[in-house]
């Protein structure tokens, strides 16, 4: 990344056509941007009516809202001006041309706004992260569970793991150091394993939870499973209330996965209609598609295995939850045999809005009825899985207190990590790549 004394730029908003289009800028020329455009810098923090002026202040370019939010207090922790300028993609361009014109100023690279905030202590990683994760928040679950990384409680948290292992280091260092005096081990040592134990109690919980997290983040992966011609684009085609998936009565018609992104009560889903599973296939490509359905659902969190009055209920050969449902009611009743759990018509719409409903259920339970995850990514599962096995080795009956001491460390070192505090500048790149410009 270029130094961060150049001053940066960029539009903030969505690009093309809106209402109101913002521009921010950040760094040491923030003021100057303000004075040239504006001919002055508003009051901090006070929204003010401007005109705004382009060829160095004088021709006039639009009317437009100016702020002013002088470091460190800002988003950045540097200077920062705001413009609020009419969404035309004339007036972005041409301010954005001007802002170039002047010296000192460049562009903002994907995710630089918040790199530089958090360089200057305004956010750590966890929260950066949490910032990504809500800047793609398509639902109120994933809302939620973004703004709890974003405004520090996920940290918190974090930063109580990683005191604790500290103290439990210094008074482990001072059974070392202290070996001469009596009592002093006697009274430190109980101590010490009382705090590893919490800390393994708490993580490991916190680690089972991780499941949860994760599909709050990406979604919970629900299949349609059955044998061909039972109606699962037709299902998919109800669920969605569009035509996503191709229907037809030839068997096979479905090739290859066909996905949908939905929000049902809060918890994002992708629902995979796949291809209908049968033992004899004559076509090389059908049964490319019949092994693409055994790849998703192998990867299932939840599995619809559909029947109908042409076929029965499929052995998806998984343990996902299932829901047996029996499709086209309307040409016969299943009789409530002991596995249907529900009885659907995809033509006529019979039984859907139930399904839909257990489907909501069903999910919502999985991903914790939309309460926030600590652990939510991989490499925050990693870190706290290495630094468990270092507790547990810790705690390991007549453990040298030299080399329990030593696991203490390592441990300690594991939760920087989760912070930030350790190791994170190839982990910032892959971040800040997925950011947009204007962030």
């Amino acid at each position: 990344m270029p130094g961060s004394v150049d001053t940066i730029y960029a539009l903030s908003s969505g690009s093309g056509k809106a209402g109101v289009a913002i521009v921010r800028v950040s760094g040491p020329e923030a003021a100057t941007a303000l004075r040239v455009s504006c001919g002055r810098v508003p009051a901090a923090r006070v929204a003010e009516r401007v005109s705004v002026s382009v060829s160095q202040g004088t021709v006039k370019l639009d009317e437009a809202i100016a702020l002013w939010f002088p470091g460190p207090g800002s988003f950045t922790g540097e200077d920062v001006a705001e413009f609020h300028l009419h969404g035309s993609v004339g007036v972005v361009r041409l301010f954005l041309a001007e802002l170039g014109s002047l010296e000192g100023c460049r562009p903002a690279e994907p995710g630089e706004f918040t790199r530089r905030a958090l360089s200057n202590g305004k956010m750590d990683v966890v929260g950066v992260e949490g910032l990504n994760d809500m800047l793609a928040a398509e639902t109120a679950t994933q809302v939620k569970q973004a703004l709890f990384h974003v405004d520090g409680r996920a940290s918190e948290i974090f930063h109580q793991w990683r005191d604790e292992l500290i103290d439990a280091s210094g008074l482990a260092e001072a059974c070392i150091d202290f070996t001469d005096e009596e009592g002093v081990a006697d009274a430190a040592l109980p101590k010490v394993r009382d705090s590893i134990a919490r800390l393994i109690a708490t993580m490991t919980e916190n680690l089972k939870d991780s499941e949860r997290g994760h599909l709050n983040r990406a979604g919970v992966r629900v299949v349609l499973a059955g044998s061909p011609n039972v109606g699962k684009s037709s299902l998919l085609n109800a669920i969605a209330a569009r035509d996503v998936a191709i229907v037809s009565s030839e068997a096979g018609t479905t090739r290859d996965v066909v996905e949908v992104s939905l929000d049902l009560g809060g918890t994002s889903m992708i629902i995979s209609d796949t291809a209908g599973l049968r033992d004899r296939v004559d076509s090389h490509v059908e049964q490319l598609g019949i092994d693409r359905t055994h790849d998703r659902l192998s990867h299932a969190d939840i599995v619809i295995s559909v029947a109908s009055p042409e076929a029965d209920w499929q052995n998806t050969g998984v343990d996902s939850p299932t829901l047996r449902i029996w499709n086209k009611s309307d040409m016969a009743p299943s009789h409530r045999n002991a596995a249907c759990d529900l009885e659907v018509s995809a033509l006529t719409g019979d039984g859907v809005e139930d399904l839909m409903d257990r489907l909501t259920g069903m999910a919502a339970e999985l991903a914790g009825n939309g309460e926030p995850a600590l652990l939510v990514r991989e490499r925050q599962v990693q870190a706290v899985r290495s630094a468990l096995a270092h507790l547990e080795k810790a705690l390991q009956p007549d453990l040298p207190i030299e080399l329990l001491a030593e696991e203490l460390r390592r441990a300690a070192r594991d939760t920087g990590r989760l912070i930030g505090e350790v190791g994170t500048e190839d982990l910032l790149d892959s971040i800040f790549s997925k950011f947009c410009i204007g962030k």
